[in-house]
């Protein structure tokens, strides 16, 4: 064996150390899902599979289907008029991920004024879906003139059939998740509980007490749409719509990751790769099944990068047009999108900076940027209209602004509960360890290690995007890098939830694909290869924990009633139930500590937005007996109290005790909420956790 094939023998034995020692790890961290797998599996039996309610899935994905179509008929329409030149290595499938994006947007806006014009119904759903089926016409016939991708054919391997069955397994899981009744917390307290409120309202007027509806909600129109068409046959299928609608933006995404590759001149197998690396971050999972708007984001903000980096290439004015349009659809669904802008303005000023026509070129670029500004607006004007403040509910020590339920001391609350994140507030050094603590450590629900899972491969594949870039093999590898680094940086000073990240994941991939196909040693690019699929398989076997903790498939398939399913996954389902059947229709409900879940309560709400006890403990350490404390409630309005008490009485848990009160002082508030909670007179139902009172 000669010198240099040792030293890349040696080399791959280093990765395949490098690797294996981060899946151990990886591994150790995650024994409550991937060592419990087999456990957890038998969750997916119990019962009867097929049952009535699985006509309400199936109406429910024909209706988000017809949605899906609609998307593609109005993109087909206005790509008419931003048809960009299609060169030979172009990517069929991207250009239609591209059209349906464009229409999602662009239906996002038409929504919003829907809801403007108090014009939420059935009706309005109906009509929207028939416009946007019939601009599907010029769009089928221009894809009837595609004959396939662009570029030389490749044969399929074994390994390539792999990969593809991981990512139809995971898609499929997502799928048939997102189809079943949403348990998520945030999607129970606003991602579908605003737009059902929406069409209670028929407007998208703001939700008395749910601060959340001053947000930007450019995602949730879509669940309104989808609601009310699927709601055509039942409020079931309804739901059942706005759960696929969340999912479909996966399999878009995933399709602009595999074309963006094969444009690059990335090989099949390492394309799949990069499509794998996404499909499996079981975060990305969660995400696309249960209601929430993060992989719409990543979506939306790919396709905007993609546009730039088409716009370096050609100066092409249109591209710029399409970058607008994502980077609007991006921020109105989020306020983070402007991480993505500062790192975009960065990239620019570096790309163009020794151009005789940088001024010129900058300028351009930055009226994208305004054009996309204009085209989210309307949230942010509608929020400042009413608050004083576009940024509100954020930042209101800054850009004073005001609404019922809301103050500068919680946003400051709210400021520093997102900055526990990462647990950088208990050791700054985690600022450097983020990479390797997300990648290995992170868990779901702690605060501390980033509210969610990522996966190994991207920690593996540092080095190889390393190399990539010294290479210089692939001018996109840089931009890529640069642009995930700027964000990366943002996100790192801002609140550290892998959520918040989605937007680079698919551009990190496309980048360390195009970096491993590159390897010119043949064993090296193999050790690479198996190493990201071994680190992608333990993400999948990680989302099928999920999957399985959850076992919505009886449910789906109407073998499990949605009230049994809930009662399983919501441990207060069966309080709710108990109001929504007994209480007067007009009852007022003070929620407290109760997920602020308001989409499972069919009576209104009285709930304190995050700080879920701030009126309790506002009123408790005003009142100076039992008496006082319920004369503060009635004026609250409420006509029933229902509570979580199992940590509100633990001296040592609870929010109400002041820590700059004596012990015999908390003490005696504590007795006061109790008496008050629990007190037998009162009692509709109680156990060691929830309490329902009904004040007289």
């Amino acid at each position: 064996m000669t010198v240099a094939a040792t030293h890349r023998s040696g080399n791959s034995v280093i990765v395949a150390i490098w690797a294996a020692a981060l899946l151990v790890v990886f591994v150790a961290f995650r024994s409550s899902d991937l060592l419990s797998l087999p456990k957890l599996a038998g969750n997916l039996g119990g019962g009867a599979l097929f049952g009535a309610a699985f006509v309400d899935s199936l109406f429910g994905g024909v209706a988000a289907a017809f949605v899906f179509a609609a998307w593609f008929g109005l993109g087909s329409v206005v790509s008419l008029f931003l048809k960009v030149e299609r060169r030979d290595g172009d990517s069929h499938i991207l250009e239609l991920a591209r059209t349906i994006g464009i229409g999602s947007v662009l239906w996002s806006i038409a929504w919003f004024f829907l809801g403007v014009a108090e014009l939420y119904s059935p009706t309005a759903a109906i009509v929207a879906t028939l416009i946007g089926l019939a601009g599907c016409v010029p769009g089928v016939g221009r894809l009837r003139s595609s004959r396939g991708e662009s570029r030389i054919p490749e044969s399929v391997s074994g390994s390539d059939r792999v990969i593809v069955l991981l990512i139809f397994f995971v898609v499929a899981l997502a799928f048939i998740a997102a189809l079943a009744p949403p348990i998520a917390k945030d999607t129970l307290l606003y991602h579908f509980a605003l737009p059902k409120a929406f069409i209670a309202q028929h407007s998208n007027a703001f939700v008395e007490g749910n601060i959340a509806s001053y947000l930007a909600l450019g995602g949730e129109m879509h669940f309104v749409w989808a609601m009310l068409l699927g709601g055509v046959y039942s409020v079931r299928a309804g739901e059942a719509a706005a759960g696929v609608i969340a999912f479909l933006f996966l399999p878009l995404l995933l399709s602009v990751v595999f074309g963006w590759a094969r444009e690059l001149n990335v090989s099949r197998a390492w394309s799949l790769i990069a499509v794998l690396i996404v499909a499996a971050i079981p975060t990305v999972f969660h995400s696309a099944s249960s209601g929430y708007t993060d992989v719409a984001l990543a979506f939306y903000a790919t396709l905007a990068v993609y546009s730039l980096l088409r716009w370096f290439e050609s100066r092409g004015a249109k591209h710029l047009a399409i970058l607008a349009i994502f980077l609007g659809g991006a921020l109105a669904i989020k306020l983070t999108t402007l991480f993505l802008i500062a790192a975009l303005v960065l990239v620019i000023l570096l790309k163009v900076r020794n151009e005789a026509s940088a001024g010129k070129l900058v300028g351009t670029a930055i009226l994208a940027f305004v054009l996309a500004g204009v085209l989210a607006s309307p949230w942010y004007l509608r929020t400042w209209t009413a608050t004083g403040s576009p940024l509100f509910p954020f930042y209101l020590s800054v850009w004073k602004g005001a609404a019922p339920g809301w103050d500068v001391e919680r946003s400051n609350l709210f400021q520093v509960m997102n900055s526990q994140y990462g647990g950088v507030d208990q050791a700054p050094v985690n600022y450097l360890l983020a990479p390797f603590r997300l990648s290995l450590a992170a868990q779901p629900e702690d605060a501390n290690l980033y509210d969610g899972v990522l996966g190994a491969a991207f920690l593996i594949g540092l080095p190889l995007l390393w190399f990539g870039l010294r290479r210089k093999t692939n001018g996109a590898i840089t931009s890529l890098a640069a642009i995930s680094g700027i964000y990366f940086l943002f996100w790192l000073f801002s609140s550290e939830q892998i959520r918040y990240l989605l937007p680079i994941v698919p551009l990190l991939a496309i980048a360390i694909a195009a970096s491993g196909d590159s390897t010119q040693d043949a064993g090296m690019r193999k050790t690479w290869y198996y190493a990201f699929g071994l680190a992608s398989l333990l993400c999948v076997l990680t989302s099928l924990a999920w999957f399985s903790m959850r076992s919505p498939l009886r449910v789906v398939l109407g073998g499990e009633s949605r009230e049994a399913y809930l009662t399983r996954q919501l441990d207060y389902y069966d309080d709710y139930a108990l109001i929504n059947s007994t209480t007067p229709s007009d009852a007022r409900i003070w929620l407290i500590n109760m997920r602020r879940d308001t989409y499972n309560l069919e009576r209104t709400a009285i709930s304190d937005y995050l700080f879920e006890d701030w009126t309790l403990r506002k009123f408790v350490w005003q009142a100076k007996d039992i008496d006082d404390l319920r004369a503060n409630a009635r004026q609250l309005g409420a006509d029933y109290i229902l509570a979580r008490h199992d940590f509100l009485f633990d001296y040592d848990r609870s929010t109400l005790v002041d820590d700059r009160k004596p012990r015999v002082e908390n003490a005696a508030k504590l007795q006061l909420a109790r008496e008050f909670l629990l007190d037998p007179a009162s009692e509709v139902k109680a156990d060691n956790r929830f309490s329902l009172i009904k004040l007289d």
